[in-house]
């Protein structure tokens, strides 16, 4: 299964892509994660059902003195043939 994620909040220049980056090793995600002009993060996403759920529920974060998340939108994507290896910070 395959997602695209656009995370709002105060998610640059905090560490935030980095934390995901740790995250989808943990639960062996492939896609990436980059920085949106507008402030907002996006994620494109890789692996079962089951470990997209974990994931996204663990980069929800809310840290006093770091990323704050407050909302995360979820865009399905079709099927595909994946080429994707790794999951990386762009």
């Amino acid at each position: 299964m395959r997602v695209l994620l656009r995370v709002h909040g105060f998610v640059q220049g905090v560490g935030y892509r980095d934390y995901v980056r740790r995250m989808a090793e943990h639960y062996d995600v492939k896609g990436y994660v980059k920085n949106v002009e507008d402030g907002s993060v996006e994620v494109l996403a890789e692996a079962s059902e089951r470990q997209l759920s974990e994931f996204i529920k663990d980069i929800e974060v809310r840290t006093y003195h770091g990323p704050e998340v407050h909302k995360i939108e979820r865009i399905e994507s079709p099927a595909v043939v994946s080429t994707l290896t790794s999951f990386e910070v762009l």
